[in-house]
């Protein structure tokens, strides 16, 4: 029986990890936080997951919150008026299949303590480069999927597939309860504030239930850039209510009695859009990079969590068919299919939602008068790649 560790217990490293345990592996998994330090702790991001994502969750039973979710089904798009506060551009379609949002801290949680459950070694480490070659040398396999922290970035970039060397958004996210129903609206709504940014809302569970998962994404040095020095949770909401009255009057309606749904419901800061390569070697053997620690896309195109999910299905789907040794030919060739299959085309999603090319631009305008199109844009969050392929949209 081959023995893995799986440094990083988020989206891919949990996922994987109870994958793999239910194959018959032996998993040890590596996590900076036990199950009640994840619940207590701050949210993590604003995670929708699309249909295609959800069903890797269901096959290894790990859809714990079906009934409890809200199921999302529409995606809606406003671009405001370049020089006035007014809505310039609307369109909205329903999605072919429900989509969720769940607050990480309830899902992380629940599959540690569901990881433990079938048997696998759970340790709270925050593990560095000594111990990573430590536990490297005694283990079949050894995945990094622990994402933005400082292991990560032994991977070294992909210049020939990064194109960003900076942040492109400055992020604030918070959790609120207390927003009004908007008629016609199941789902995700996106507004596009040129010059200023992007603010999204959508129907999601946390720990206290049903919610709203609010993201303020802002362009460095723009009005939604101004976060940084404010550090209290009250103080954020009323930062947010305020933004939204001036750029967004529309969403700012149905935002009169809101409340933040928890004291750690909020979460700022920034981070680089990169695609690092796959294997870092380590005193002779190979070590596989997977999800957020290889592929860092922003966030305004929902593909990070979903990535993740696909990236841990399809590693699952690999190693299980893999006779041999866990070679560095063998990692190059997987993530090269992985890449090819899935990760290009939501890196090529999110990198035009960020710099829109002119074809990309004249697509989101028909789609305010052409519902198909406005299904497809809205499908597109689960699998961009007929979207892209078939309208030929370059970055």
């Amino acid at each position: 029986m081959k023995n893995i560790s799986i440094i990083g217990a988020g989206q891919a490293g949990l996922q994987l990890s109870i994958g793999l345990l239910k194959a018959g592996f032996n998993v040890s998994l590596y996590g900076r936080q036990n199950a009640k330090e994840v619940v207590n702790g701050n949210i993590l991001s604003s995670p929708s997951l699309f249909h295609s994502s959800l069903e890797h969750e269901r096959d290894l039973g790990l859809n714990y919150w079906e009934t409890e979710c809200p199921q999302n089904k529409t995606v809606s798009f406003t671009l405001s008026h370049p020089k006035k506060t007014k809505i310039a551009l609307h369109w909205g379609s329903q999605t072919s299949y429900p989509y969720q949002a769940i607050d990480q801290r309830l899902k992380y949680s629940r599959w540690i303590e569901k990881f433990i459950q079938l048997g696998g070694h759970f340790i709270t480490q925050d593990i560095k480069i000594k111990d990573l070659n430590h536990i490297s040398l005694k283990e079949n396999l050894t995945i990094v999927a622990s994402g933005k922290s400082e292991i990560s970035q032994l991977f070294p970039k992909n210049i020939n597939l990064s194109i960003f060397d900076r942040p492109q958004r400055i992020l604030c996210c918070l959790y609120v309860k207390g927003v009004c129903t908007v008629a016609g609206s199941q789902g995700v709504r996106v507004n596009v504030i040129p010059e200023v940014g992007e603010y999204f809302i959508t129907p999601g569970l946390t720990l206290t239930g049903p919610c709203e998962m609010m993201l303020f994404e802002g362009f460095p040095g723009g009005p939604f850039d101004c976060w940084q020095h404010i550090l209290e949770p009250a103080h954020r909401l009323e930062k947010a209510l305020e933004l939204l009255k001036k750029f967004i009057p529309w969403e700012a309606e149905h935002c009169l009695n809101i409340n933040l749904t928890d004291n750690r419901a909020t979460l700022q800061g920034c981070y680089t859009p990169i695609i690092r390569k796959p294997i870092i070697t380590l005193s002779n053997k190979p070590i596989l990079g997977i999800g957020d620690t290889v592929i860092l896309n922003d966030p305004i195109g929902g593909q990070g969590a979903n990535s993740a999910a696909k990236a841990a299905a399809f590693y699952l789907k690999k190693i299980k068919a893999h006779r041999g040794a866990f070679t560095k030919k063998w990692m190059t060739m997987s993530f090269e299919t992985y890449w090819k299959q899935s990760a290009q085309w939501a890196t090529r999603w999110t990198n035009l939602l960020l710099k829109p090319s002119q074809a990309f631009t004249n697509l989101l305008q028909t789609a305010s008068h052409q519902a198909e199109i406005a299904h497809q844009l809205a499908d597109a969050f689960d699998d961009p790649s007929t979207l892209i392929d078939n309208y030929k949209i370059k970055v």
